[in-house]
């Protein structure tokens, strides 16, 4: 997931999650789908732990360290809403994504 390709393939995953998410999005696909978010999601879980805990605003560091608690609960959520589901895990990474970049980036 560090490496550019990998992050294209996490954004595009991302737009075409929010995209299927406008319609009901069930089936084989969409759950293959699911399974690479959720699988982004835990290979960006430790980076974007690591940045938020270096934090020094405690307000952004509260706000960040709640998104990460946030994101370990929904990458185990049962699929109750298939729209919202994908949604969330598509939101989840991208901002998970956005942690670790920030972390690689030393700030």
């Amino acid at each position: 997931m560090t490496t550019p390709a990998g992050a294209a393939d996490m954004a595009s995953d991302v737009r075409l999650a929010l995209a299927l998410a406008e319609g009901r999005p069930t089936g084989p696909a969409t759950d293959v789908l699911r399974g690479r978010l959720r699988t982004y999601i835990g290979a960006l879980l430790d980076p974007a732990d690591a940045y938020a805990a270096n934090l020094a605003d405690s307000r952004a560091r509260d706000i960040a360290v709640n998104t990460v608690r946030h994101a370990r609960a929904v990458v185990q959520d049962p699929v109750q809403d298939p729209a919202a589901n994908l949604r969330l895990l598509a939101k989840t990474v991208d901002h998970l994504a956005r942690y670790a970049a920030a972390s690689k980036e030393g700030g």
